[in-house]
């Protein structure tokens, strides 16, 4: 009787091993393990593999994650879809890692999501995205929870926070700061642009609504292409509009050209707001020639505390990985954060479901705010919790104005920093 369920067995095994029917288990004991991706040339996924190394390098000093010592292992996907969607497989197979994370453009993200949902019935992981924008990742978790469950966005830029949360902290600052509520919009044919141009069914109308909809009057509005260089006609027609405001929805564009033809257009005294990109960034002062004085941006490359690790998240960056805190290595830093404190509530690695809940649950206070993730839909909590201060370049330097408790300086008119 013995031999018949001896051979069932081997059977089932050998059915199990050739069908890869049975999930392998995140390993409970050794190193913990976490792959990162990115484009080694481009300053963003540089800025983020340092602050990733300096994550794990602070934990291994402190003892690690529950005793356990953290691996990083980093690949360079040259800016290459197939290459990242290679690294993916190396990492989750071989390596046998953790987590992944894809500090990349939003599309190398949705690559690596696929992958990896292809993967993780037999290889349980966590995939996080730490700067790819847009709604492509969270969308996947919305409409199929099960597939994509493992995956989580760390990067706030996602239409539905744009329209709901930062439209109404810009109509704020238009009407509170800059006292006016005539806007004109100028955006970029992109489409992390397009929801913000057309609106979300079932979520918002366009930005221009949503303003309406705050007591703001948009009196301009016009969409340039990403290969265009000359604006001043866009800025005449500005001038003659009666805008009190520029409200420019770009990150991608020739800002050095934009923020130049700007300043010597009759436009040069209305205020510029820009949502992303060079003017937030230190170099911009001097890629500009100085033009970009009075320019207002979302920006975490600011020296404020906005939390007790703030400051010596920065200098911690500079001084001994010797690179900057550009916009990525924020994100990437508390992302990593986050995964401590979900494993340490977990119990442990040994089971994939017990972190991702403990990830839908997890607050943990980081250098922008408390990082953490919606229970459902998998990107980041946005502001309140998670803070992108805006500031305004004054003579040289990069000033918060808003929100106030974070407020370093006073809104300057253009016109009065140029005297």
């Amino acid at each position: 009787m013995r031999k018949p369920l001896f051979w069932v067995g081997v059977l089932l095994v050998v059915l199990g091993l050739a069908t890869g029917g049975w999930a392998a288990a995140p390993a409970a004991t050794g190193p913990i393990k976490i792959g990162f991706m990115g484009n080694l040339s481009a300053p963003s996924s540089l800025s983020a593999k340092a602050a990733a190394t300096m994550a794990v390098d602070e934990m291994n000093k402190a003892g690690g994650i529950l005793g356990r010592p953290v691996q990083l292992i980093v690949e360079d996907t040259k800016g290459e879809i197939p290459k990242c969607v290679e690294i993916y497989k190396k990492l989750v197979m071989n390596d046998r890692v953790l987590a992944v994370v894809i500090a990349e453009k939003v599309e190398m993200g949705v690559a690596g999501m696929e992958i990896g949902a292809e993967l993780f019935p037999e290889y349980p992981h966590i995939f996080f995205s730490t700067i790819g924008s847009g709604d492509d990742i969270w969308h996947r978790v919305r409409d199929n929870y099960k597939k994509y469950r493992f995956g989580f966005q760390t990067y706030y830029s996602t239409s539905t926070n744009y329209l709901k949360i930062l439209a109404g902290l810009n109509s704020e600052v238009y009407k509170d700061l800059i006292k006016t509520k005539k806007v004109a919009l100028i955006f970029e044919d992109m489409e992390w642009t397009k929801p913000l141009r057309k609106g979300l069914p079932g979520v918002s109308g366009p930005l221009a609504e949503v303003y309406k909809s705050k007591g703001l009057q948009v009196v301009y509005d016009t969409t340039v292409s990403l290969d265009q260089k000359m604006f001043n006609p866009i800025f005449e027609a500005v001038a003659k509009s009666g805008a009190g405001v520029i409200d420019c929805v770009v990150g991608y564009i020739d800002q050095a050209a934009f923020i130049k033809q700007w300043a010597q257009s009759s436009a040069r005294d209305i205020p510029l707001y820009i949502w992303g990109g060079l003017a937030g960034m230190p170099p911009a002062w001097k890629m500009t020639e100085g033009k970009v004085n009075g320019v207002m941006i979302g920006s975490s490359m600011v020296r404020v505390a906005i939390t007790p690790k703030t400051i010596p998240f920065m200098d911690n960056l500079t001084n001994n990985y010797k690179v900057g805190p550009i916009f990525g290595s924020h994100t990437t830093y508390d992302t990593l954060y986050g995964f401590k404190k979900a494993i340490e509530k977990a119990g442990g690695t040994g089971n994939i479901d017990a972190l991702i809940t403990q990830l839908e649950k997890v607050e943990e206070v980081a250098v922008l705010g408390t990082i953490g993730w919606d229970d459902r839909l998998h990107f980041n909590l946005p502001y309140p919790k998670y803070i992108t201060p805006i500031v305004q370049w004054q003579k040289g330097e990069m000033k918060v104005i808003f929100p106030k408790p974070y407020k370093v300086a006073d809104y300057v008119s253009p016109a009065d920093l140029r005297k």
